[in-house]
């Protein structure tokens, strides 16, 4: 157990203890020790104790003793008690607080210890949702357990639900369907365990069954190639690359791989090996993978949708075309104090419906880059929480942050912008195009990459030098402080 636990486990205790320190024979060290020679001769065995010259810390000793070391331990406890001082008032409180113990001791404390160190990386919001579903009926007698000794000993109180199965055993079966690999595997290996010994393995599988997700069909799978890029401090012309992926259709679990770093050329090529790697490895099974950029301001411009997948070996086959290809803001997503209204505003878009025209007034279309224009900007999105996509009026450039940046601080989670200063008109009536569909954006902008290539004058039509920033608060990979790349991969957190 963690430092944490320990002093949890121990003040669960403190009930017990706190009427022992009232038996009045028990504050003598030598009747301490008498009545731990009592209790061995009880067990028929050697109680591992230290003896301890403070009343307090050796009376502990004594209880984590019995209940550790024997499975009647603190029955017995209390039977020795009732030898040394009989019929006194803390005596009979302090039977009545192990009676209460022990009857809520649904498992054993090597069972509990296991089950603690199984339970160390569940995400604390994830862990009261957990208890609340398991709890069933019960779930206006808990609080908010925010750690895993709070919730097993809640869990362990409760009586069995309707179905005959003790919350506890649900609520670890539930953090196994939200655990991957070997994590999940060990979870339901303790709880066939404890079902086996309880007399519920089949109350368990049908529990199992009904919380076990429906497999997505082939055709809803997107496999997530997330790909940050830096400029590297000393050498403008090397950069540094760090990547996560994620195939798993029901949560967001990335895991990150080797780091790189090299020239822009080198860069380009390195992107190629990565997505060639997803299609022959990690998500040859998705019906579509999503190729995401995650980028600095001063690197937002990058025509990345336009890099070419095959150089070398012409035709070129080009990044955007085949995938959806977006950019992300790596300086929103090292800023925490930006994040709650990205994701006010991100719910928002969520809950658009894809079958009907999206509303004019999720839209802005800024007016420049000026003092005055990024002031106004300010002010509107300050005011207009409803708008969740900003057109740009010029594409992010030089060392001053512009239009892009009053929207990353606004939360905007959805902006689209021209590379090029040309062909203003033709990329106005695209947008306007676009903009009916905004939940359905990322695969219509892919389309207009597509058609744009058909185009006569393809390198000049406006699908050619089109950006879309299309960031998702929920599918985190970078935290607020960027660790060291590690040399192999690791789930992100």
């Amino acid at each position: 157990m963690t430092a944490w636990q320990d002093s949890e486990y121990s003040r669960s205790l403190s009930p017990l203890i706190d009427c022992l320190e009232q038996v009045h024979s028990l504050a003598d060290p030598g009747t301490r020790r008498l009545f731990v020679q009592l209790l061995n001769e009880h067990f028929k065995t050697t109680l591992v104790i230290e003896d301890l010259p403070a009343p307090r810390t050796h009376l502990f000793n004594i209880v984590l003793a019995c209940r550790g070391q024997h499975p009647q331990g603190l029955n017995k406890l209390g039977e020795v008690l009732e030898q040394i001082e009989p019929g006194s008032t803390p005596v009979r409180k302090a039977r009545a607080v192990i009676e209460e113990m022990t009857a809520t001791a649904l498992i054993s404390d090597d069972d509990r210890r296991e089950l603690l160190h199984l339970l160390e990386t569940t995400p604390v919001d994830r862990l009261a949702e957990f208890v609340r579903t398991a709890a069933g009926s019960a779930v206006a007698l808990i609080s908010n357990e925010r750690h895993p000794l709070e919730a097993l000993t809640t869990l362990e109180r409760l009586n069995a639900r309707p179905d005959g199965m003790p919350p506890l055993l649900v609520f670890v079966e539930l953090v196994a369907t939200h655990s991957t690999g070997q994590h999940a595997d060990q979870l339901r290996e303790w709880n066939n365990r404890q079902a086996a010994r309880m007399g519920v393995k089949e109350r368990l599988t049908a529990v199992r069954l009904d919380h076990t997700p429906e497999p997505l069909a082939q055709d809803d799978l997107v496999a997530y190639l997330v790909i940050r890029i830096e400029q590297d401090l000393l050498d403008g012309d090397r950069y540094t690359v760090a990547h996560w992926r994620n195939n798993d259709p029901t949560e967001w679990l990335p895991r990150r791989g080797k780091s790189f770093a090299g020239s822009l050329a080198e860069l380009r090529a390195h992107v190629a090996d990565l997505v060639a790697d997803a299609e022959m490895t990690w998500a040859k099974d998705a019906a579509a993978i999503r190729v995401e950029f995650l980028l600095p301001y001063h690197l937002l411009n990058l025509p990345v949708d336009q890099w070419d997948l095959e150089a070398g070996n012409p035709p070129p086959r080009l990044l955007g075309l085949h995938y959806q290809v977006v950019v992300r803001s790596l300086d929103r997503a090292r800023s925490p104090r930006w994040h709650r209204e990205w994701r006010r505003r991100w719910q928002l878009l969520t809950k658009m419906p894809t079958a009907t025209p999206t509303q004019e007034e999720h839209w802005h279309w800024s007016t420049g880059t000026r003092t005055r224009h990024l002031s106004v900007l300010d002010a509107k999105l300050a005011t207009k929480k409803h708008i969740v996509s900003l057109v740009l009026r010029s594409a992010p450039a030089g060392a001053e942050p512009g239009e892009v940046m009053v929207g990353v601080r606004s939360g905007v989670p959805v902006m689209l912008w021209q590379r090029t200063e040309s062909g203003r008109s033709a990329f106005e009536t695209e947008v306007k195009g676009l903009r009916d569909a905004l939940p359905e954006l990322v695969e219509r902008l892919r389309e207009l990459r597509s058609r744009a290539r058909l185009s006569a004058r393809a390198d000049t039509h406006v699908g050619s030098r089109i950006s879309l920033l299309w960031d998702d608060p929920d599918r985190p990979v970078e935290p607020t402080e960027p660790p060291a790349a590690p040399s192999e991969e690791v789930p992100a957190r």
